[in-house]
Formats: structure tokens, sequence, C-alpha cells
């Protein structure tokens, strides 16, 4: 009677532990990634490293930063933006955000997925509010906004996604 019990605890446990295991999916630094048209940006991604595999942008645009020392600058391919941020010559990516074309996240998630795909990707450990869906890295001290994945739903489907490094509060 005892080796049942205790063989049924077990039982219990593992399932509870596996079952577990199967929806604690949590963003990780390797989650974000975009890739657009074959080439894929992360946060660490320059926009010395953007024009390399995409050429000039079609359309530019600069102002100066009110958090960096120089000037925050908008470059367009498409339907994908990547905004920047001055560190010395580097401009250092602080988001990209992608709303058409060949795009797709890390872990496959493209435009029309729904929200049970990138909660079967991604985990729910994410924030919404409204349409916007956002998943966080936490912050590595104080005064900076987190890394991010996050998607524009429209009829609970993806109709953007974006990425954001972390980077300093205004």
């Amino acid at each position: 009677m005892k080796k049942a019990v205790l063989f049924l605890l077990i039982l219990s446990l593992a399932i509870s532990l596996f079952a577990c295991a199967g929806s604690s999916a949590e963003l990780t630094a390797e989650d974000l990634a975009i890739c657009i048209g074959g080439f894929t940006v992360t946060v660490k991604t320059t926009m010395e490293d953007v024009r390399a595999a995409l050429g000039e942008a079609d359309d530019y645009a600069e102002a100066i930063s009110c958090v960096y020392e120089g000037m925050d600058k908008t470059f367009t391919y498409g339907d994908v933006t990547f905004y920047t941020y001055p560190d010395g010559e580097t401009d250092c990516l602080m988001e990209v955000y992608c709303t058409g074309g060949d795009v797709k996240t890390a872990k496959g998630i493209t435009f029309g997925a729904s929200v049970d795909e990138i909660e079967a990707a991604y985990g729910k450990s994410y924030t919404q509010s409204g349409k916007l869906l956002t998943y966080e890295l936490p912050v590595s001290g104080e005064d900076l906004e987190p890394a991010s994945l996050y998607f524009v739903l429209e009829n609970e489907r993806v109709a953007a996604i974006a990425m954001t490094a972390e980077h300093r509060a205004e």
C-alpha cells in the first residue's frame, strides 16, 4: 500500500513538473532577433550592419537626441523602420518596427500569427495593453528601458512586429 501511494505521489509530481515546463517559456536574449529578408537583426545590430546588408534607406530623418549626445536617427526600408541613438560615431539600434515584408521573429512568428501561436512560441509572460502585446527582459541597471519584443494586434492577429534594445530612459 505504501509503495502504491509513493508511486502515485512521484507520478503526480512528475506530471506537474512536465506540465509546468511546457508553459514556463520566457523571453531570452537569444529570442531578441528579427529576420528581415534573410538578414537577422538583434539588439546589438548597428546601422552600419543594416546598411551593409540592406543598402541605403528609402527614407531618413534625424533630430537632436534628448537623452544621448548627438543625433537620434530614423531609417526606413519599405515596411521596416529602424530607430537609432548615437554612441560616439556609431548609430546603435534602439528599435526596429516592421509592418510588412519578409519578416519573422527568432521563433518563427510572422504577420497574421494568432495570440495562441505567439504564446506557444514565447509563453504567457507578457503584458498586454490594448492591441500591444509585449515581452520584456529584465533591465541591467537603473534608468534604463528594457529590451523587448512586441506585437501589434489587429483582430487578434499580428499586424506589426517590433523589437527594442535596452537603452537609457528619457
